[in-house]
C-alpha cells in the first residue's frame, strides 16, 4: 500500500521529468522512471520526505539515462511527437535539443521544479560548485540556442522572465501533470 502512495504521489512528474531529460525518448523515459519508481517503492520508508524522495528518484532516472542507449524507435518526428503532446513546440525543442541529458536535468529541476540546490546536487551527483557550473552552462546554452544573448553574454533576468521561460514551464507543468500519466 505504500509503494502505491509512493507510485501516485511521484509517478507522473518523474514521468515528466524523464521525457524532457531524454529528449521525448518514450521508450528511454518510461523504462528509466519505471526503474527508479520500482526501486523507490522498495526504499519508499527510507525516502519519507518528498521532495528528497523526488530528488532521488530523479538521480535515479538520469543516471539510467546515461547508461541506457537511445531506442532505434526514437527517431526525431517521434521524440518532436512525444514532447509535442506536452506542448513542446519546434522552438522549444530545438533549444532542449542542445543540451545533454545532465544539462537538460540540471534546468528542469531548478528553474522549472525549482528543486532547491542541494536537491539538485542529489539529482546530478555533484558537489555545490560543479552543481552551479552545470546549471548556469544548461541555462546559458538554453539561451544561446534560443538567440537570446546580448554580446555574448546571458541575460539571466531574459530567462528568468522572458516568453521561452514562460513557454518551458508550461510545458512542464503540462509534462509533470497527472493528465500527462493517463495517456
Amino acid at each position: 500500500m505504500l509503494e502505491a502512495a509512493f507510485h501516485d504521489l511521484h509517478g507522473s512528474r518523474l514521468h515528466g521529468f524523464a521525457l524532457l531529460v531524454t529528449l521525448g525518448d518514450a521508450g528511454r523515459a518510461e523504462a528509466a522512471a519505471g526503474e527508479a519508481l520500482a526501486a523507490g517503492g522498495q526504499r519508499a520508508v527510507a525516502l519519507r520526505h518528498p521532495e528528497r524522495a523526488a530528488a532521488w528518484l530523479r538521480a535515479r532516472v538520469l543516471r539510467a539515462t546515461r547508461h541506457r542507449p537511445p531506442s532505434h524507435a526514437a527517431g526525431d518526428a517521434r521524440r518532436r511527437s512525444a514532447l509535442e503532446a506536452l506542448g513542446v513546440d519546434a522552438a522549444v525543442y530545438e533549444c532542449l535539443a542542445a543540451l545533454s541529458n545532465t544539462a537538460r536535468a540540471a534546468l528542469v529541476a531548478s528553474a522549472i521544479e525549482r528543486f532547491e540546490t542541494i536537491d539538485v546536487e542529489t539529482i546530478l551527483g555533484t558537489g555545490p560548485e560543479r552543481t552551479q557550473h552545470l546549471i548556469a552552462e544548461a541555462r546559458a546554452g538554453y539561451l544561446a540556442a534560443a538567440g537570446n544573448t546580448r554580446d555574448g553574454a546571458t541575460s539571466m533576468s531574459a530567462w528568468a522572465d522572458g516568453p521561452l521561460m514562460a513557454r518551458v514551464r508550461n510545458v512542464a507543468t503540462r509534462a509533470m501533470s497527472a493528465e500527462a500519466s493517463s495517456r
